[in-house]
């Protein structure tokens, strides 16, 4: 099943919305994703509560409280979940979604992507909730390394926030990998020293090919029962890939993240794949958007192979 979630109001640009139907228009000229079920997380957006240490917090509330229960019905019906979202924010719902389907399973996260997203009201500079993501899935606050002191308000919607699907850990800081991490604010890098999360560099990727770093991804998260992987455009090389909010070089290729993620994909234990953060605003002749496409276009025929 395709889940497309157009909403960008979690970003720091508008924009990347228009990614998600960029993505569907190719894959509907080729015709590759005519034999998977489609649904739209359409969130009717009235004016909702803001703040500086949070933007835009009650409709992103919404839409990932939209988006859980189009994962967890997908998952319950033995499909494979295919998110296509504009920001990385919808993933808070795509995980609640995940564990509200499957309570007792310990999930493992591969979170392929140039920004760590642990950020929280209390330490965000920008207020953005895509740089929230995980810190809301692992139910943190870090206020060890305050920043910032949000209002009552925003601390609501921020507990409401944590605790889409009915719980707030829902996954362990042991169970997350990065892949081409190297865009880091210093709160975010104190929590992955914290808790040791392991982040598999592009220096390393290339020292040891796709094939080589699949496996190790997975062994890293072995005693887990089932696995979120999650694919952010901003992980590609922004030497060459312009297409999105936050662009940073020395990320993944576009043929090594294709390969990387069919092999991953192939995994029993994968039970949801999401690609997020394309912005054709920012394209520069299509270029990024077709990277995305390819890669979308071998994820669905692994999917189309193995999973449905």
């Amino acid at each position: 099943m395709i889940i497309t979630v157009r909403s960008d109001i979690g970003a720091g640009f508008r924009g990347s919305a228009e990614g998600v139907t960029a993505l569907l228009d190719l894959a509907s000229k080729s015709g590759i994703a005519d034999q998977l079920e489609k649904r739209d997380c359409v969130v009717t957006l009235a004016e909702g509560f803001s703040s500086i240490y949070a933007k835009n917090i009650e409709n992103v509330l919404h839409i990932c409280e939209t988006v859980c229960i189009e994962v967890c019905a997908s998952l319950r019906s033995g499909q494979f979940p295919l998110v296509i979202s504009g920001d990385h924010s919808s993933a808070v719902g795509t995980i609640a979604g995940i564990k509200k389907a499957k309570p007792k399973a310990r999930l493992g996260i591969i979170w392929i992507d140039a920004h760590a997203d642990l950020h929280t009201p209390f330490t965000s500079h920008s207020g953005n909730l895509h740089g929230m993501t995980l810190a809301a899935s692992l139910g943190l606050d870090n206020r060890a390394c305050l920043l910032r002191d949000p209002d009552k308000m925003t601390l609501d919607f921020w507990e409401r926030f944590k605790c889409i699907g009915g719980q707030s850990e829902k996954i362990r800081s042991t169970d997350i990998v990065y892949v081409t991490l190297r865009d880091l604010e210093v709160q975010e890098s104190q929590l992955i020293k914290k808790y040791g999360i392991r982040n598999f560099t592009t220096e390393e990727l290339r020292g040891m090919k796709e094939k080589v770093l699949g496996s190790l991804i997975l062994e890293q998260l072995k005693d887990c029962t089932d696995i979120y992987l999650s694919f952010d455009t901003d992980s590609l090389d922004g030497s060459i890939s312009k297409g999105t909010g936050l662009p940073v070089d020395n990320g993944i290729l576009p043929t090594e993240a294709v390969a990387l993620i069919g092999i991953i994909l192939e995994d029993p234990k994968v039970i949801c794949f999401e690609i997020t953060e394309l912005n054709p605003g920012f394209d520069v002749n299509d270029a990024t958007t077709n990277m995305v496409y390819h890669l979308l276009e071998k994820a669905l025929s692994v999917v189309k192979e193995s999973k449905e």
